[in-house]
């Protein structure tokens, strides 16, 4: 007998306060977008689900976390520091989505 898989919790993504996605096959989609009859409307873009695709997600660095680290990092504007710290950047930035996503699985608990 199989387990019966757990559903990916809705949650605050697209800008709203309150959950405004939620997970369709892997993908996120946008509660706010959809019909008069609540038929959700194709995404936009294919952002992976954070719960079920979490290393997808984190590749994808959807909030931009590996650019705003590694400019945190850096002592001046060259390609050269970019390159030193673009790694150390990664890491920090793969940190910080684990725990975002470890939070946002509390909050709809």
């Amino acid at each position: 007998m199989s387990k019966n898989k757990k559903p990916c919790p809705q949650f605050p993504y697209w800008g709203a306060k309150y959950p405004d996605a939620c997970c369709v096959d892997g993908k996120l989609y946008d509660l706010d977008r959809c019909d008069e009859n609540g038929n959700l409307y194709e995404p936009m873009d294919d952002v992976p689900c954070p719960f079920c695709q979490s290393e997808e997600f984190i590749e994808r660095d959807p909030f931009n976390k590996a650019d705003y680290i590694c400019d945190d990092l850096m002592e001046d504007d060259s390609a050269e520091q970019y390159d030193i710290h673009i790694d150390e950047a990664k890491e920090k930035a793969r940190e910080w989505y684990l725990n975002w996503i470890e939070e946002m699985k509390k909050k709809k608990r």
